[in-house]
């Protein structure tokens, strides 16, 4: 129901006057079912119950006329505030005009005007039923399509009443995102200067400061409150909220879990209003919302979303992406991650450090649950609506895996599969010591051959300048200006942590990224093969790696099996019989931790030849000719190495144009017949056919048999 399409007005002027009005033809359908287009008359009915001839084939009409409509015939709750209609005007055409009319001209106040679209619909009783003939007699059902004006105060008074049309969507600024400020620690140097001493206070205060200016996002609460209202949804409270986000912001250590709650809200807000525009769909809607009537806008607007005009209201059955039910999901999750946003102190009770995969740029829904967010049936439910829609939301990611599914591809997802995951979350780790965190770090990511480094960053100078993996804040920050808190570490960057020293305590404060491995510059990486040519039917060859946990990629274009995989032990192998046949004859180069290597290895095709004996051929007593016949593509691009005796004794021939070979054996014993073995030898690679049983010996057939004259074979006698 609402405007299906067209139904659109536009003020004509001449001479800077008003014209007229230009209402394109369209489609509307009320909550009461009627179907309203506009319409020409081509003939008048001469008959009383038989209705006017109608065109509906027309561009648009122009009213150039209009007069005060009264609607006492009706008295059409609508337009009646208490007894009192509000004001109308009724436009006409040129054709459709009488007396009662004046020119488009003298309408006044432009900006105070409103359209509709009006089905006049009434009871008029022409003759009563007398007798036994009631032929032509009755009640006749009245309709008369008007275009209508209001004004600003009786298009409210319409809206007042109107159960559908009210949409968050109308809201001012609705629409409009809203972000955090980015917090790039570099800030810190820029403003102070690098020699300037830097404490947890400083770090503490710089991330307070944005959320501050963010008004610790009470601005999207307003807005989510707003829609919510609209869809009969309980609002979220700010103040609880907030005051949880001022205790963390006091706190040596966990204030960036209040930077990255409010970023969550956002994204969430971000999903919403994404799919608001499509949410116009209504389950049983009020019939007497606008049973008779259209609103087809302000007559002169300059807004792309007017909330006088009425948008198309679609059955829920025909919502293949069903809008309207994710926004009401994701206004769930909103609360659902206030409600369950944890605090400060429960936050502190948790120290296991894990990794968990994830995604770096997919809608939050389709990322792993942070762990300070505290899981329960509700949170899962709301967190991804593809998966709740599909029964499985207990099948998220999650640092808290207590309700989620057993299945050990969602309980230990480190084990598995990580193609479809360009992030790792790292939790559990602030307020630990730097020293037991690097190493517990370090042996996850060295057991699961994880692609990023890490680094630790602290306060004052580093005592040990000889250790790698820790460097003094102001130079690093300084060096590396795209330092970022992104609560992990996307794949192939490094995983910063920003410890205070207090004694022999190092305690974790802060952790950052970067997009690209650069803690350990001074680490040269090493990769070797046993051999730079393999064949392709080869068996796998081992890399020797360095760093021993160092990643190792192929260069290679996108689509193409390079052969770099794993064997059983989680260690480097290359498989030739895995690459690309694209990639045969040329160089393939390797990098470790994505730098590059001098390791290269060309693969090269392997024949795939086949050798049959064709025909036998004894020429007489002691020459016996063998007829041999190749197959397989490019035979013509090998050597064929014989050994036709079995004896080591190497010949080579090469097959014809009709990929022929023929071999004369001399003085052969068939009693016994050598196997022969053929190498089929190109671009270094051997491929070795044997051929057994091949011997056909002629069969002596004996024709009779001669006896000396009057002998037979039982004298003794041999015959001739």
């Amino acid at each position: 129901m609402g405007v299906v399409c067209g139904l659109k007005a536009k003020p004509l002027y001449k001479d800077s006057l008003l014209k007229s009005i230009q209402l394109s033809q369209g489609v509307a359908l009320t909550t009461d079912g009627d179907l309203l287009t506009l319409n020409n008359i081509n003939k008048i009915s001469e008959e009383l119950y038989v209705s006017d001839l109608k065109t509906l084939d027309i561009e648009s009409k122009e009213y150039t006329y209009f007069k005060v409509y009264d609607n006492f015939k009706v008295k059409y709750p609508a337009f009646y505030e208490g007894k009192n209609q509000i004001e109308l005007w009724e436009l006409a055409t040129d054709l459709e005009k009488n007396s009662d009319f004046q020119t488009i001209g003298n309408l006044s106040n432009l900006e105070d005007k409103y359209l509709l679209l009006y089905l006049e619909s009434y009871e008029k009783e022409v003759k009563p039923c007398r007798g036994v003939d009631c032929d032509n007699h009755g009640v006749q059902q009245i309709r008369n399509l008007k275009v209508l004006l209001t004004t600003a105060d009786g298009i409210k008074y319409i809206i007042e009443k109107d159960r559908i049309q009210e949409h968050p969507l109308f809201f001012e600024n609705i629409l409009q995102e809203t972000k955090q400020e980015r917090a790039i620690v570099e800030r810190l140097i820029l403003e102070n200067g690098i020699d300037k001493d830097f404490y947890p206070s400083d770090l503490k205060r710089f991330y307070a400061e944005i959320i501050e200016r963010n008004g610790f996002a009470e601005h999207i609460f307003k807005k989510v409150n707003i829609i919510s209202d609209v869809f009969g949804i309980s609002p979220v409270d700010h103040q609880i909220f907030k005051t949880k986000l001022e205790k963390y912001l006091t706190q040596e250590s966990g204030f960036q879990y209040a930077y990255d709650v409010v970023k969550d809200l956002e994204d969430t807000y971000s999903e919403i209003i994404k799919f608001l525009p499509q949410s116009f769909t209504k389950y049983l809607p009020y019939l007497a919302s606008f049973p008779k009537h259209i609103m087809l806008g302000k007559l002169i607007s300059d807004k792309h979303l007017d909330p006088t005009r009425h948008r198309f209201y679609n059955s829920p059955a025909l919502d293949d992406h069903q809008s309207l039910q994710k926004v009401i999901m994701l206004i769930e999750r909103f609360k659902q991650q206030v409600e369950n946003f944890r605090e400060w102190v429960d936050l502190q009770s948790i120290e296991e450090i894990k990794i968990t995969p994830s995604n770096k740029l997919l809608p939050l829904g389709n990322k792993t649950i942070p762990f300070y967010y505290k899981v329960t049936e509700a949170f899962l439910k709301a967190w991804s609506f593809d998966k709740t829609n599909i029964r499985s939301a207990n099948t998220n990611l999650a640092y808290d895996s207590d309700l989620l599914s057993t299945d050990e591809h969602i309980q230990k997802p480190m084990y598995f599969n990580k193609d479809n995951k360009s992030f790792y979350n790292i939790e559990g780790h602030q307020g630990l010591n730097y020293d037991d965190v690097y190493e517990q770090i370090k042996q996850i990511r060295d057991e699961q051959q994880l692609d990023f480094d890490i680094m630790g960053l602290s306060f004052g100078e580093v005592a040990d300048k000889n250790d790698l993996f820790k460097a003094y804040f102001n130079e690093y920050v300084d060096k590396h200006p795209g330092l970022e808190h992104k609560r992990g570490v996307e794949k192939g960057g490094t995983f910063v942590m920003v410890y205070e020293i207090n004694g022999r305590y190092a305690k974790i404060v802060a952790d950052f990224s970067i997009p690209y491995i650069c803690c350990t510059p001074k680490i040269d990486v090493k990769l070797t093969l046993p051999s730079s040519v393999i064949c392709s039917k080869s068996e796998p060859v081992p890399f020797t790696v360095f760093p021993m946990n160092g990643d190792v990629k192929a260069i290679v274009g996108s689509g193409l099996k390079a052969g770099v995989t794993l064997n059983s032990d989680g260690k480097y192998i290359f498989d030739p019989t895995l690459v690309s046949k694209e990639l045969y004859n040329k160089e393939i180069a390797f990098t470790v931790n994505g730098k590059s290597t001098n390791c290269k290895i060309k693969v090269i095709p392997q024949s795939d030849i086949d050798v049959v004996v064709d025909a036998v051929i004894h020429s007489n007593e002691t020459e016996t000719t063998v007829k041999f016949i190749i197959s397989g593509d490019n035979f013509e691009d090998y050597d064929y190495i014989w050994d036709f005796w079995n004896n080591g004794g190497l010949v080579t021939l090469n097959p014809d144009e009709k990929r022929n070979v023929t071999y004369v054996y001399k003085n052969l014993n068939p009693f016994i017949i050598p196997v022969i073995k053929v190498n089929v030898v190109g671009g270094g690679c051997t491929q070795t056919i044997v051929i057994d049983n091949w011997y056909e010996e002629t069969p002596i057939i004996i024709k009779g048999i001669v006896f000396e004259k009057g002998g037979d074979c039982c004298e003794g006698r041999v015959p001739k």
